[in-house]
């Protein structure tokens, strides 16, 4: 049975030909609408054929789940997740907050993540239970545990809604500070120390957040679904991650009744 570190060498290669995509086409956008709404570049497209292609050639027992070009082998024991452009809006208008997504879950349970910034050369590797490292030094959360003295990332405030908004300005009110619409950023600012808490509306899919999942756990935060759950392949919607247990407890009585 492989374990997961065997594919870390992989996931690295993935990101590293994310990044030369990124910094060699970020300024010849072309920019189309998805049914949704959304918008998709070129280079959205462009990443995630090319890690597409590098998987089918060296994991072609593997599955993948994708954001542009959806699912294949969900069912298989490892399961590869990636989101190209993560913050697209952000890429396409020329801003630097975005990132790539990179995960590998293991029986539908996300076990390796990377948190990949092109421009900055920023890499945020996590593995489950087996630590985090920024560019291949070892890094962790800050540990804290009193919401007062925390500073709380809160990504697209656009996304949170009647039903989210209110627990998102309690978070607000209670925290030291907050910074705004940190994206994927936040987290791995989370999983280094700088942030202590990071959430995110109802707005998610998988591909959104298995990454994330590995990178936080790997520097001993905590991360769930608003309401406690645990984040999987099939996950969707709100999440929040906070640096310790302690605090993510607290953080999320905040978020859904009020009750810290």
């Amino acid at each position: 049975m492989s374990d997961i570190g065997d594919f870390r060498e992989l996931a690295d290669r993935l990101a590293d030909t994310a990044r030369t995509i990124v910094r060699e086409g970020r300024d010849r956008l072309a920019m189309d609408i998805k049914a949704d709404g959304s918008p998709v570049t070129a280079i959205d497209r462009a990443v995630e054929r090319a890690l597409r292609e590098i998987l089918a050639r060296e994991a072609p027992g593997h599955g993948v789940l994708g954001e542009e070009f959806g699912p294949e082998g969900l069912d298989r024991e490892f399961v590869w997740v990636l989101d190209p452009i993560d913050g697209t809006k952000q890429f396409a208008a020329g801003l630097p907050g975005f990132g790539v997504l990179i995960a590998l879950c293991r029986n539908a349970r996300p076990e390796l993540g990377i948190i990949e910034q092109p421009l900055t050369g920023e890499r945020t590797l996590g593995l489950s239970g087996g630590g985090c490292w920024l560019n291949g030094r070892p890094v962790r959360t800050s540990g804290k545990t009193d919401l007062a003295e925390c500073i709380a990332g809160i990504c697209n405030p656009d996304s949170f809604g009647p039903s989210h908004d209110p627990g998102m300005q309690r978070l607000r009110g209670a925290t030291r500070w907050n910074v705004w619409d940190t994206g994927c950023l936040g987290y791995a600012s989370l999983a280094r120390g700088t942030i202590d808490v990071t959430i995110n509306g109802p707005n998610l899919d998988a591909f959104d957040i298995c990454a994330l999942v590995p990178v936080v756990q790997g520097a001993g935060g905590s991360i769930t679904a608003w309401d406690g759950g645990a984040l999987t392949l099939h996950s969707e919607g709100a999440i929040v991650a906070s640096a310790s247990e302690e605090l993510h407890a607290a953080v999320r009585g905040l978020l859904n009744d009020g009750r810290a």
